[in-house]
């Protein structure tokens, strides 16, 4: 999970389905990110409901208009290639974006439920990964094996328990287009039955959104326990 990226426009995914018949809510972005480096704000917007805007601006400031259907991912992005990215959401509301582009992980996003989710993500994710990290360091400067084999086990541990923290983040969070993203990232880790489960608890709007619907379809194929399909 990156808050700053560099990436191009031409890196962006193609739509993972059209939704039609959904209803369109508007939406703003707007603000100031002081020190802004170029002549254009370009906004992309990923995932669910992709698109590309971009803005002329002279001191940092922006403003995008338009309507969307939901949440989707999006990033404020300072050229057409090789530019640097401020990641965000960009969903139904009133978003204001405040801050300097020399602490662009730190600029402010308000009005974005979707962010505020990703945010308290992100922080418990690296509280377990500090944690980690720390405990690495000190299997690299001991030379005691049983101090390391215990160290081990504590790393081992904490991957459990950031595993359980995704589950229970997804659990308190149906409503949030970051849950969905979050169960994609247990794939790996879980088994069929439990990916069903934390699907199944999300709500009505998260399963039928673009992503959702197309997780839905191939559930049945994630998992631990699922055997990959064999090619002639």
């Amino acid at each position: 999970m990156k808050d700053i990226v560099k990436i191009g426009l031409a890196s962006i995914g193609l739509v993972l389905m059209t939704m039609q018949g959904y209803g369109q809510e508007k939406y703003a972005v707007t603000g100031k990110i002081s020190g802004w480096p170029t002549e254009t704000v370009y906004l992309v917007r990923q995932g669910n409901y992709p698109g590309v805007d971009s803005v002329q601006t002279q001191d940092g400031s922006f403003a995008f208009k338009g309507t969307i259907a939901g949440p989707t991912v999006a990033y404020l992005i300072t050229a057409k290639k090789g530019g640097v990215a401020k990641f965000l959401y960009v969903e139904p509301g009133d978003i204001t974006v405040q801050g300097a582009f020399s602490s662009l992980q730190d600029v402010d996003v308000q009005g974005s439920p979707s962010y505020k989710d990703y945010l308290a993500l992100k922080k418990g994710h690296e509280e377990i990964n500090t944690k980690a990290a720390q405990y690495t360091l000190q299997i690299e400067e001991s030379e005691d094996d049983e101090e390391i084999q215990a160290l081990n086990n504590s790393i081992a541990n904490l991957r459990e328990t950031g595993v359980k923290f995704s589950q229970e983040f997804i659990k308190s969070h149906p409503q949030s287009a970051v849950s969905l993203a979050e169960l994609k990232s247990l794939t790996d880790v879980l088994e069929n039955a439990a990916l069903v489960a934390l699907f199944k608890g999300l709500n009505e709007q998260v399963r039928t959104s673009p992503e959702g619907l197309f997780i839905g379809e191939n559930l049945k194929y994630m998992g631990t326990d699922v055997r990959p399909l064999e090619s002639n």
